[in-house]
Formats: structure tokens, sequence, C-alpha cells
């Protein structure tokens, strides 16, 4: 039995990591456990701009989903005890990295690779068997993974959970953080 929430942390707790891995769907549960919001930059550009993201890539350019993704980011950046969702790629930019890692606390959502590969055969379905389609696919997952080249991240291996299991890893993780934060800022400075 879960124990009922008192208080919800400050921070933001702002999640990311490969496709596939179920991000949004942890997010969503997090905030439905927890009674705070949950924004999805993706859902936020597509809510935006009435196209996916990928979309606005195509229609008008790299510079104008880089830019969509600044503004957003700022946004949320101004946010508290929000879960933010954000793919890996976004948070390259060191303009959005340090905005958002100054709201809150990151955490990184990892998979073993044959796991991510069967995840997303099972959600691209048949698409999946389209040799272009899967390009995109793995072309996206590599470019994810330059996230992990990045210095003090923390990261949370989702291969054997379940959804919920990490859901619930994610709260631990920002309800620590959130202790460790307020005891750091909280220390009784010399002199």
């Amino acid at each position: 039995m879960e124990k009922p929430v008192t208080h919800v942390p400050y921070h933001n707790l702002i999640l990311t990591g490969y496709m596939g891995l179920g991000r949004t769907a942890v997010g969503r549960i997090i905030a439905a456990r927890l009674g705070v919001e949950c924004l999805d930059l993706d859902t936020e550009i597509q809510l935006r701009e009435k196209i996916s993201p990928e979309e606005v890539r195509k229609v008008y350019g790299e510079g104008r989903l880089r830019g969509l993704e600044d503004e957003l980011c700022r946004e949320f950046s101004l946010r508290r005890s929000t879960v933010i969702i954000v793919g890996g790629q976004t948070l390259l930019e060191t303009g959005n990295r340090e905005r958002l890692l100054n709201s809150g606390f990151l955490l990184v959502l990892t998979c073993a690779l044959n796991e991510i590969l069967r995840r997303l055969h099972a959600s691209q379905g048949a698409r999946f068997h389209d040799p272009k389609a899967r390009a995109a696919v793995l072309y996206q997952v590599r470019r994810e993974r330059q996230i992990h080249q990045l210095p003090d991240l923390s990261t949370l291996d989702t291969t054997q959970l379940s959804v919920e299991e990490v859901a619930a890893a994610s709260i631990q993780f920002w309800y620590d953080r959130e202790t460790v934060n307020w005891k750091l800022d909280n220390i009784p400075s010399e002199g």
C-alpha cells in the first residue's frame, strides 16, 4: 500500500531517455500519484503547432524545431513541482540543459539495446519492418545516446522494470534529491 502524499518536491523532475522506454507513461503515472503537473515537450510542440515535432522538422526545418524547444524549455524552467519530459537531443543544447537543471533534477532512463529494439518493434508494429522507418528510428536512438556522454548523469536502467516500477523508482529519486538539496541549503555557514 502506498503512503499518502504529504508534500511534493519543490524542484522539478526532468525525465529523459531513449524513445520507446515509456518516458511519457512514466511521467503521467508520477504526476497522477503525486497530484502534480506533467509537461511533455513533444506534446506541447504538437499542441502549439498542430503537427508533430517530426513534421515541424520536415516542413519548417531543424532551426524552427530547435527554436520551439528552446522557447518551451524556458517556460518549463519557470515551473516548480512539475514532471518535465524531454528528449535527450533537446538536452544536448547547453542552454536548455542549464535552464532545466537550474529548476530541477534530471533522471535519464536507460535500457539494454536489445530491449530498446524489442520495445520499439512492439510499439511501431508493421512500420518497424519498413527499412526506412527502422533506419529513422535507429538514427534517433543513436542521436539520443549522445546524452550519456554528459558528466554527472543520474540514470535508471529500466531493462527489467515495468512502467509502474520505473515510476516508483523515479519518485524515490525525486524525493531523495529534494531531501539532499534541502539539507545542503540549510547547512549553517561559518563565521
